[in-house]
């Protein structure tokens, strides 16, 4: 193929050299065309033509052309008839991720992109296409559906452009939209006071809560908890792995959110009521029909416990004690956080107890929290709990309600 392109000469005779093209009138026509050889991604010569309106345009392009070649960068689309959709599918296809990563960039492709913009051919996309694309997802959309939709389109246009398929990254000139970050507020003091109390009732429950509200774990985190993970002589909870749900596998153990490992130290008062709960466990252990892995917060069989079952408990014991406010899990560790910066525990101590990386360089990389501070956070902690009288006084109340609802009933 190269010694065909170099036999061939331009208009005035000269020899023309290896890939750069020919330039000539459209026969009928007042337009030009531009005929170069480009190598594809199988290192295959390929014939292609683009036609313009005047011959200095023709020339402008062949030129630049030939730039883009000596850079290995393309001027044309590999595959011009092929759809966004189809291009979004090829990229998709050849990731090697995460399967909670491919599950997200699938679930945009065919949500969030291909219904409204996938059947348009790869060659027609333009910046203000995929831009008034992001103003059509804006108003109904969260923030995660922007993100993850854009981090596709990039990624994909980002690839294609750095491997020669495409003659430019289209994204580039994109801008991506998001919507004001809408912060967990902390559970009101009140209704924290509601939820402490009634999970005492329960050791699971008590355990739950403060593994949530005061030590502060991710949901997640807390339901991959082993009883190998405590301790009892250093009162330490060591916290490696979160559990997650993943598409074909079930509920699969990964290594936490920041990938590394956080040790939290117990207060006398947290490993009581951990001994209490794992006392109360041997006894229902006599009813578990699943292997029995260890879990400090296995469902109701020994096994696994996922998100929504734990959410279900949540909901259930959130109403139980009265709450008519609508909360989440993760706000529980919102409320144990604010609590202990509310209490004067140190901004770096407070991060390290709650596995936040600081964002302040010379905290992040001189300062550690000292026995006292930390000896200061647990106390902190130990002190959202309500006391026993308090606790005893809110359910005598919760059970004057409860009566009261019934009479009003009959």
């Amino acid at each position: 193929m190269a010694e065909q392109i170099n036999s061939k000469r331009s208009s005035n005779g000269a020899r023309r050299a290896n890939g750069e093209g020919s330039i000539y009138p459209v026969k009928g026509t007042k337009k030009w065309q531009v005929a170069v050889y480009q190598m594809n991604t199988k290192s295959e010569w390929k014939r292609v033509r683009r036609t313009f309106a005047t011959k200095r345009q023709a020339e402008v392009f062949l030129a630049e052309h030939v730039r883009n070649q000596g850079m290995g960068s393309a001027s044309f689309f590999e595959n011009p008839k092929m759809t966004l959709g189809q291009f979004l599918d090829k990229w998709v296809d050849g990731l090697s991720k995460e399967p909670e990563t491919m599950r997200s960039y699938k679930t945009a492709i065919n949500q969030w992109i291909r219904p409204q913009i996938g059947n348009v051919l790869i060659s027609a996309v333009k910046p203000r296409l995929i831009q008034e694309h992001y103003k059509f997802l804006f108003p109904t959309y969260s923030n995660s559906v922007l993100h993850i939709t854009h981090c596709v389109l990039s990624g994909a246009f980002g690839e294609a452009s750095r491997f020669g398929e495409i003659p430019y990254n289209i994204m580039e000139k994109v801008q991506k939209l998001s919507k004001p970050t809408m912060q967990r507020s902390p559970i009101g003091e009140e209704d924290a006071e509601k939820i402490f109390a009634e999970a005492s009732k329960d050791p699971y429950e008590a355990a739950r809560i403060q593994m949530g509200m005061i030590k502060v774990l991710r949901p997640s985190e807390v339901m991959a908890l082993r009883w190998t993970d405590i301790d009892w002589s250093k009162r330490t909870i060591t916290c490696s792995w979160q559990l997650q749900e993943q598409v074909g596998n079930g509920l699969v153990f990964k290594p936490r959110k920041t990938k590394d490992t956080l040790v939290l130290d117990l207060s006398e008062d947290q490993i009581l009521i951990l001994q209490l709960h794992r006392l109360a466990q041997e006894t229902a252990k006599v009813f578990w029909r699943a292997k029995d892995e260890g879990l400090i917060f296995p469902n109701s069989i020994g096994g696994r416990k996922g998100p929504k079952a734990d959410t279900r408990d949540w909901r259930n014991l959130c109403k139980r004690a009265g709450i008519t406010t609508h909360y989440v899990r993760y706000q529980m560790k919102h409320t144990g956080v604010t609590n202990m910066l509310t209490n004067g525990v140190d901004d770096k101590t407070t991060a390290t107890l709650s596995g936040h990386g600081d964002p302040v360089v010379t905290l992040k990389h001189y300062a550690r929290p000292t026995s006292s501070s930390v000896k200061k956070a647990l106390d902190a902690q130990d002190s959202f709990r309500p006391s026993k009288e308090r606790i005893e006084e809110i359910l005598a109340l919760r059970e004057l309600e409860i009566s009261n609802e019934d009479r009003r009933k009959a």
